[in-house]
């Protein structure tokens, strides 16, 4: 098999269960640095406190997989894609799973929303910028109150 032809990426968001503590993340964190080499899948995880993003890339058949295992996975609910695609170079080539922040996942959020025409998706994104960054949502809704 050819892994340069059948490199794919994708990237999700998703809710976090409740309760979930800095130890889940660092299990979370750990697992995943084990299966993503093995599975040949580089990728960037970011966690607010209650929302996931993840960047991954890697052969279609181990991305697949890596998402049938995410759906079912009980730390987190609500999961959308939010890009997939075709790639011939990995951007995050010596990534097997890092830890981004909050401000670098709500900017991929933001880009995110403006390449969607789904109207779900749109719904969804926004919702989920609100949660991860509410000061900045927050002022928006005192103006629009205010008038």
């Amino acid at each position: 098999m050819n892994i340069a032809a059948d490199l794919v990426h994708l990237s999700y968001c998703s809710q976090a269960r409740t309760g979930l503590q800095a130890a889940d993340l660092d299990k979370i964190l750990e697992i995943s640095k084990t299966n993503n080499h093995r599975d040949q899948i580089t990728g960037l995880l970011t966690y607010s406190g209650d929302i996931f993003i993840q960047f991954v890339e890697g052969p279609k058949a181990s991305i697949d997989h890596l998402m049938y295992r995410l759906r079912g996975d009980a730390r987190h609910k609500d999961l959308i894609v939010l890009s997939e695609g075709v790639e011939h170079l990995r951007l995050l080539p010596d990534w097997d799973m890092e830890l981004v922040t909050a401000q670098e996942a709500h900017g991929l959020l933001r880009d995110a929303l403006r390449e969607s025409d789904r109207y779900g998706t749109v719904i969804a994104l926004s919702r989920l910028l609100a949660k991860l960054q509410p000061e900045l949502y927050q002022d928006l809704d005192e103006n629009d109150n205010s008038g």
